[in-house]
This record gives structure tokens, C-alpha cells and sequence, in this order.
């Protein structure tokens, strides 16, 4: 119950949207605070990669994992109750992984309590922005909602690297605590919303969905660890280990994900026929916004993400940059992000959010070619301005209007399965999209190290065997300096290999960001199928205060048949 009913009004809808951009704000930055402090974590509690490796990747599983079904408890239990309940959950699971002392312990508080807290806030965030905003202000207030998004990805790393750098890597959780809470006192201006409610609730496409996305988005983060085919190293679990047929465990992962994705989509399409409520209604990707907003959202995510996984490692790594430098280079993209994004919305109530979609991908476009054409000697963190802020503009028109354009499809009574389909599609794109990046990255590194020191006339031929030995797997995040503290190694080889080194992240950067262009430029061009619902959707009207989403399902269908016939 809201105890001030009086200021969840239309007249307060703005002031809504700012606390519910702060919710949005802590989950995007928690999704990257903790990554430039894990050298620090494995120091202070004296443990191993591979446990605190869990916590960052158990976050994205678990967030994947409970996505479909917290949007669609969301729409049955109220969208407000729901976005109170994820901040209360990621605030006691900050405040956990804040005062943690083993690694067990912060992955129960970082990637369990707070990951299940964070999907809460996220679908229900897109869902009360639905609800709360109509026709033209609808494509502001995501305007706003997607420049808070997009920068916060960027200030996430510059946070997490300041207090780390000066304080303890544990106030990056303990903000989040103080900032919940300021989120959760916000709520009294938000109008409380619902979807289709049933009596019976589809547990089984609960489990379905949540061991398919499970198993696939595993596949994706962990495939470069424990290896795509044959094992790196072993998959254990207490004192089972995985040995089957010498074949890693990532095949096996995606084959589960696959079947029991298809078993769920059989499982939704049964129960959508016989007129009862599924967890997501298949149906809606009928409606060409919806698809192929999907779909683009998915192929620019495999870019988009993919940038931000590339550039963190070569300003540390070639430009000897610590984390929260390397954060400060990222601000011209953060400024300019938080400007274009409400800016994209004032844009879009006159040209219609498709053109806003695609011209800001192809701007998008531009700033990730001159992200690669800048990767070259003597290069510096300023030198990569031009370009962030470029990239930045690109994400800032992109990004909310895409999200505007999937979430208007549908009936606002499907909003919270719909943000939630939404939220998913990114993050199986971004899982996916590290992944190929990641291969990307780490094969041209050792390949062209392995040449650069074969043709290095500064290293001796007998020595040349035993140094392409050490490098081949080399840990690109620390590879320099571990080279380095080799004994009796004579300085002028180790100066040698260390230039040989940054010389291959350097040409491996380009290549991978010219492959994340490629990513982005497939995604520009599949939005320009996006209908323009400014010029085609009937239900769409010249007020600004209209409601341009269909009321039900049923008018739902009647307006995508209108739709269709008039595409041909």
C-alpha cells in the first residue's frame, strides 16, 4: 500500500520516472563495479580466479535465469510491489557481499540475493515507464531511462575503480545499500500497474525457461574458460568431476539450453491454444515492431557490449592505465550518452523511433571504426575521445528508442513479459557477444605475439622455443608484468617481449572491434525493417498525452492486421 496515495498522480509522473532511473542506475553499475576490484578481492581473501569468477559470472545466470518469470509475477502482483521488492532484495544482498569475508559468501550476496533483486527492478522498471508515460512523452521518458542505462555502463568501472583505488572495493557495494534505500522512498510517487492475471501459474515454463536460459547463457560466459570442445580445465562441482567423452561441458550446456528453450516455446504455444495464460505469449513476435526489434536489439547488443569488454582491457594493458583512469577516459562517452538519450526522445515524437533506431546504429557505427582506426603506436587515453563521444551519441539514440519501439508493440497488459523478453534478448546478446569477442581477442593475441617474437631480431633463436612456451597462454590482463618477474632474464629480452606483447594486443584490439563494427552495421540494417510507428500504426495519434499502446490482445491482433495490409 502507498501511504501517500494523493502524489502517485500523472501531476508527479516525472518525479516517478527520475527514482525509478535511480533504481535502474545501481543495477547497471553493479553489473561492472566489481570487475577492476577482483585483484584486490583475491588478495584480501586469499583465494583463487576461478572462485571469485563465479560471483561476476553467477550475477549475469542468475539475472538471465529469473528474467521471464519475476516480469510476469510482475503483471499479476502488481509492477510497484514488484520494483519495491527487488530494490529491498538488492539491498540486503549488497549489503552482504559488503561486509563478506570468504568467496561463498559474497556470491550469496552478489550473485544470488542481489542478481534476483536486480531482474526484479529491471523488468519492472520498463514496465512501470509503460504505464506511467503515453504517446509522445513515452518516447522522452525512455529517452531518459536509456541515457541513465547507457551511462551507467560507463561510470560502473570509474566508481569501482575509485573506491578501490581509495577507499575499499566494499563501498562499491555498501552505496548501493543507501542508494536502494532512497529508491525505495521514491515509490510513494508511483502509480501501482498490472497485467493479465490468471489462476493458475505457469510453473512449468518457470522451469523450462529458467534451466534453458541458464544452460545457454553459461555456455556463452564460460565457454572460453573451461573451452568450447575439448576441456581447458575441469569442471567441478563439491567432489563430482565432469569427464564425459573428453568433451567439455560447454557443448553440453548449449545443447540443454537449446532443448529445453524449444521444450518451453512447445510448452507456451500449448497453453497459449487452449486459452490460458503462459509465461511469455510466443504470439506477440507476430507483431513485426515487436520481432524485429528483437531481433536488432539482440545483433547490436553483440557489438555494443562487446566494445565495452575490448577497450577496458587495451587502456590497462597497452596504455598501462589503472582501472579508475582507465574509468576517467570513459566520461566523454558517459556525457555525451546522458544528453542524446533524452535528446533521441524529442527527435523521435517527429520522425518516429525507427529513423532514430537507425540513424543512431549507423552513428553507433562510425564511433566503433574510429575506436579501431585510433588502436595504433603512441596512441593515448585522450586520443579515443572523438571517437567515445561519437560511440556515446550512438548509444544515446539507440538504445531507449529500441526499447520504446519493442515495449509499444504489446498490450500494456503484457508489458512486464515483454520487458522481460527484452531484458533477456540483451543479455543473451551481450553473453554472446563477449563470447565471439573474447575468442576473437585472446586467438589474434597469441597469434601474433607468437610472430612478433619469432621475427623479433632482438630476441636470441635458443631463447625464442622457451618464451613462445610461456606465452602462449598468456593472461593478457597481466601477462606483461608476470613476463617481467621471470628471473634472470636478461632486460633487454624482457623489454623486447614486453613491446612484442603490446604490439599483439594492440593489432588484436583492432581486428576485434572491426568484427564488433561488423556486429553493429548487420544490427543498423536489420532495424531499417522496424516499422515506423509514427507513419504506420493506426492506433497512434497526434496527442501527446495518448496511449499508443493497444489495450488488450485482441486489439493487439486487429491493429497488426491493420498493419500488415497496409505494408502491402
Amino acid at each position: 500500500m502507498n501511504p501517500f496515495p494523493h502524489l502517485a498522480t500523472d501531476r508527479y509522473r516525472w518525479v516517478a520516472l527520475v527514482f525509478i532511473a535511480l533504481g535502474l542506475a545501481i543495477v547497471i553499475i553493479d553489473n561492472t563495479v566489481l570487475n577492476v576490484a577482483v585483484p584486490h578481492i583475491l588478495r584480501d581473501f586469499n583465494t583463487s580466479f576461478d572462485a571469485i569468477q563465479w560471483v561476476i559470472s553467477g550475477y549475469a545466470l542468475i539475472i538471465a535465469t529469473v528474467l521471464i518469470t519475476v516480469g510476469r509475477i510482475g503483471d499479476i502482483i502488481g509492477r510497484r510491489k514488484m520494483f519495491i521488492l527487488g530494490t529491498i532484495f538488492f539491498a540486503i544482498g549488497s549489503f552482504i557481499a559488503s561486509i563478506s569475508q570468504n568467496p561463498f559468501q559474497l556470491f550469496i550476496g552478489e550473485a544470488l540475493i542481489e542478481a534476483f533483486g536486480a531482474a526484479m527492478m529491471l523488468t519492472a522498471s520498463l514496465s512501470l515507464l509503460v504505464s506511467e508515460f503515453h504517446g509522445k512523452e513515452r518516447a522522452i521518458a525512455f529517452g531518459i531511462w536509456g541515457s541513465v542505462a547507457g551511462a551507467s555502463g560507463t561510470i560502473g568501472p570509474l566508481l569501482g575503480g575509485y573506491f578501490t583505488a581509495y577507499h575499499s572495493w566494499r563501498w562499491s557495494f555498501r552505496i548501493n545499500v543507501f542508494v536502494a534505500l532512497i529508491a525505495i522512498v521514491g515509490t510513494i510517487f508511483i502509480k501501482e500497474s498490472f497485467g493479465e492475471k490468471e489462476n493458475k501459474f505457469d510453473w512449468w515454463g518457470t522451469v523450462l525457461s529458467g534451466i534453458g536460459l541458464f544452460s545457454l547463457v553459461f555456455g556463452f560466459i564460460e565457454g572460453q574458460n573451461f573451452g568450447w570442445w575439448s576441456p581447458n580445465k575441469a569442471f567441478v562441482i563439491g567432489n563430482w568431476i565432469w569427464s564425459f567423452w573428453h568433451v567439455s561441458i560447454i557443448p553440453f550446456a548449449f545443447a540443454a539450453g537449446i532443448i529445453f528453450l524449444i521444450l518451453f516455446s512447445l510448452n507456451e504455444i500449448n497453453l497459449e491454444r487452449k486459452g490460458k495464460s503462459p509465461l511469455l505469449k510466443l504470439s506477440t513476435f507476430k507483431n513485426r515492431g515487436f520481432s524485429s526489434g528483437m531481433a536488432t536489439l539482440l545483433i547490436v547488443s553483440l557489438g555494443q557490449f562487446g566494445v565495452f569488454f575490448i577497450l577496458p582491457i587495451y587502456l590497462q594493458v597497452v596504455l598501462g592505465l589503472n582501472a579508475f583512469q582507465a574509468g576517467v577516459i570513459f566520461i566523454p562517452a558517459s556525457v555525451t550518452i546522458m544528453i542524446a538519450g533524452p535528446l533521441s526522445g524529442f527527435i523521435s515524437s517527429r520522425i518516429g523511433p525507427k529513423w532514430m533506431v537507425s540513424g543512431g546504429m549507423f552513428i553507433l557505427a562510425i564511433g566503433t571504426f574510429m575506436l579501431a582506426q585510433a588502436f595504433i603506436p603512441g596512441v593515448n587515453g585522450w586520443n579515443l575521445a572523438p571517437a567515445l563521444i561519437i560511440f556515446g551519441i550512438g548509444i544515446g539514440f539507440t538504445s531507449a528508442q529500441l526499447t520504446n519501439i519493442i515495449l509499444s508493440s504489446v498490450p500494456i497488459q503484457l508489458a512486464g513479459e515483454a520487458s522481460a523478453a527484452n531484458n533477456v534478448m540483451r543479455q543473451v546478446g551481450t553473453s554472446i557477444g563477449i563470447a565471439i569477442l573474447g575468442v576473437v581477442l585472446a586467438s589474434h593475441v597469441t597469434t601474433t605475439v607468437s610472430y612478433n617474437i619469432n621475427a623479433d631480431w632482438n630476441i636470441p633463436n635458443f631463447a625464442k622455443d622457451p618464451i613462445l612456451t610461456k606465452v602462449q597462454n598468456i593472461d593478457f590482463e597481466s601477462g606483461q608484468e608476470n613476463f617481467s618477474s621471470q628471473k634472470g632474464t636478461p632486460a633487454k629480452i624482457i623489454n623486447a617481449v614486453k613491446s612484442d606483447i603490446t604490439d599483439g594486443i594492440d593489432s588484436a584490439s583492432q581486428i576485434t572491434m572491426a568484427v564488433a563494427f561488423i556486429f553493429i552495421i548487420i544490427g543498423a540494417s536489420v532495424s531499417l525493417l522496424i516499422p515506423n510507428t509514427k507513419q504506420h500504426l493506426p492506433w497512434e495519434n497526434n496527442s501527446d498525452n495518448t496511449d499508443q499502446t493497444p489495450k488488450s490482445f485482441d486489439e493487439f491482433q486487429k491493429n497488426e492486421e491493420i498493419v500488415l495490409k497496409e505494408n502491402r
